[in-house]
């Protein structure tokens, strides 16, 4: 066997511990890039409200109105999907605060906002809509 000079084993554990840092650091980036782009994906209604716990802060949701109350300044959401079914499917119904112009009843549209505590009661705060179509 020969002998390698310490200098050559030196340089090689250097490239070595540059390659896993660097590697390591696009992994982490890949990470980050996904859970960026996984808690900005807009969620359907029944995925929110079987779920709510695990969507904390900011989130995008879609869905077909179900009620407007503009003198309460809010409306009612349901799945986009559950729309004109027969009334005996259960339907989850998401109450949604809004400050602004209201959609009619049955647009399907898109809010951003963070579920909030509003009176007592467990709310959908919108700080976004728009409307996408009409089922």
């Amino acid at each position: 066997m020969q002998n390698r000079p310490k200098s050559f084993s030196l340089t090689y554990f250097s490239i070595l511990v540059v390659t896993l840092l660097l590697v390591c650091n696009i992994a982490h980036s890949l990470q980050a890039a996904e859970a960026s782009a996984s808690s900005k994906a807009t969620l359907g209604v029944d995925e929110f409200m079987k779920n709510a716990d695990r969507y904390r802060g900011k989130v995008s949701l879609e869905g077909a109105v179900a009620a407007v109350v503009p003198r309460e300044q809010a409306i009612t959401l349901m799945d986009r999907g559950k729309m004109g079914v027969c009334s005996c499917v259960q339907v989850n119904l998401l109450p949604v605060q809004w400050r602004g112009p209201m959609p009619a009843m049955g647009d399907l549209i898109r809010v951003e906002g963070q579920a909030q505590e509003v009176e007592g009661k467990l709310m959908f705060v919108a700080d976004k809509l728009e409307k996408v179509g009409h089922p």
